[in-house]
């Protein structure tokens, strides 16, 4: 009975530790901009994500990102920051960027806004589209991201914080080894 309930423990931990998990977002799904026409706000929403800011400063477009699928715009000047939906802590990996017009400047400010209120910031001169060394920040409740001429943002890579629900599919792996764990259990009573 102790061997059972110590596998059900470390199948619980491994279901629910699988909860969260790293995301891309690619901006692969332009309709997905709300624009709040009395603010002039818009928000774009991805894999638990909202980037919000001016409506004018920023839209999606097909065809600019890596791989020539979608990618963000943001105009001269605009701040567009990022948050967890839920307001929950996050980590902040990867990011490809580039200039929008070949022939122009842009420089893109990174600021990282964390759970105790200090804030971290570094600035990035851009050439063509690219991945970008940025800074492996985590306890993240905000980034920001600040355009000096237009440029584009893509694949910004993510880690979100733990959900109180688990994913679909570590659920349905967790009630699964459950159900092995008590049909291994009955097996063993029926010899005994």
């Amino acid at each position: 009975m102790q061997t059972l309930l110590r596998t059900l423990a470390v199948a619980l931990a491994l279901g629910t530790s699988q909860a969260a998990g790293a995301a891309v977002i690619n901006f692969n799904d332009p309709a997905l901009i709300d624009i709040d026409n009395d603010s002039g706000r818009a928000t774009y929403r991805e894999s638990g994500f909202a980037l919000t800011g001016e409506a004018a400063g920023f839209l999606t477009i097909d065809g600019l990102g890596s791989a020539m699928t979608s990618g963000l715009v943001l105009l001269d000047g605009s701040t567009v920051s990022l948050m967890a939906d839920g307001g929950g802590p996050f980590s902040f990996s990867r990011l490809v960027a580039g200039r929008l017009d070949a022939q122009g400047a842009a420089t893109l400010s990174i600021t990282g806004i964390f759970g105790d209120g200090s804030q971290q910031s570094t600035m990035y001169p851009l050439a063509g589209l690219a991945a970008i060394a940025v800074p492996m920040w985590s306890g993240l409740t905000a980034l920001r991201f600040t355009a000096s001429g237009d440029l584009v943002i893509d694949d910004i890579g993510v880690d979100g914080a733990p959900s109180d629900v688990p994913e679909p599919a570590s659920a349905a792996l967790l009630l699964l080894g459950i159900g092995a764990l008590l049909g291994a259990r009955r097996v063993r009573a029926v010899r005994a």
